[in-house]
């Protein structure tokens, strides 16, 4: 799975990444999905089901009406980010054609929405493989589209190429070096659009999900070239700043000190938010990458998982929220965390 470890406890391993590409198209002569009615939803079903058996079967791509499937089927579509939480809630009338973690989600906010995954940022790759796809299908149908505005969209932020480019990493030691308010705001005056991995405003366990906040009057290699160049310049300093860390006596002491209070403070509040969590597993995993935990120094994995089940223990709905989240990023070093 692509989002396997995005947090890792490996000492010396550094902080993975999630790239998705969105080809946001429509069809020519139908409304956009906001005001279809079911006569025009089953006709872009019709014409999507005729192209996936030309084409796409013999291509190994699944065909999915996601109303009809069962809950934890459509639980993990959403945690490998093939779906959003918004189609999660509401699949009714919705599609999936995919094969690994490239495909098309069909009749959401556009009535295709053409996606590609990779774990690292290799944004020129995804590209290609959601272009190919994009382009079978414009052979064989007629896309909304304007000579003057290029392609047509519900939003209008995404009016132009209908692109959407996003990279979500985990950048803790910049986030405790810089406050995350300004490091969010260093972002958004490059503009970018910053939210969490959830999709909301603020950060969550010190992870950025950055995108490109226009679409018309730039080019589709523009997009991929520029938010390219921003994730790579995040990991060189991401990568500088850990090193400094190591290096830094006095600074490592903290970041120790300051796990073993947000744990302690952990196992013995009965009052603690969401983000706090998450906040304590970023710095702890933060701390194993540093090598300033280990084996035998620090504070260590069963430590955790006891933490865990103490702040769970009279809280089924934030248990049940945690765990999927845990699941969403296979936290630290694998599945331990997941079967607590």
């Amino acid at each position: 799975m692509f989002l396997t470890h995005f947090f890792s406890q490996k000492p010396g391993e550094f902080s993975k990444i999630v790239s998705r590409i969105t080809l946001s198209r429509n069809i020519e002569g139908i409304p956009f999905p906001n005001r279809a009615t079911l006569i025009w939803v089953e006709d872009l079903k019709q014409r999507m089901k005729n192209l996936y058996q030309r084409f796409f079967a013999p291509k190994q791509f699944r065909w999915v009406q996601l109303d009809t499937i069962p809950k934890n089927e459509l639980d993990d579509f959403y945690y490998q980010n093939l779906i959003p939480r918004e189609v999660l809630e509401n699949p009714t009338n919705r599609y999936l054609m995919y094969s690994g973690y490239r495909g098309v989600l069909i009749n959401y906010l556009d009535h295709l929405q053409i996606f590609s995954i990779t774990s690292s940022l290799d944004l020129s790759r995804i590209y290609h493989d959601a272009n190919k796809l994009d382009d079978l299908i414009e052979k064989n149908i007629d896309y909304a589209y304007s000579e003057k505005w290029g392609y047509l969209t519900s939003y209008i932020n995404k009016v132009g190429t209908g692109m959407d480019l996003s990279v979500t990493i985990h950048l803790p030691a910049l986030s405790l070096l810089y406050g995350e308010d300004r490091f969010i705001q260093w972002m958004k005056d490059k503009h970018f659009l910053v939210t969490n991995f959830r999709g909301e405003d603020g950060v969550i366990g010190h992870v950025y999900h950055f995108s490109n906040l226009y679409s018309l009057g730039v080019t589709e290699c523009q997009i991929v070239n520029d938010l390219k160049k921003f994730g790579c310049t995040l990991l060189k300093w991401e990568r500088q700043v850990r090193e400094s860390l190591k290096k830094n006596l006095p600074r490592s002491r903290e970041l120790e000190e300051m796990v073993m209070m947000k744990g302690k403070q952990l196992y013995q509040n009965d009052h603690f938010s969401f983000k706090d969590i998450f906040d304590f597993l970023s710095i702890w995993t933060l701390a194993w990458q540093c090598g300033i935990f280990s084996p035998s120094k620090g504070l260590k994995l069963v430590e955790v998982k006891d933490i865990l089940q103490k702040i769970w223990e009279n809280d089924s709905i934030l248990k049940k929220e945690c765990l999927n989240i845990l699941r969403f990023f296979r936290v630290i070093s694998g599945e331990e965390l997941c079967d607590v």
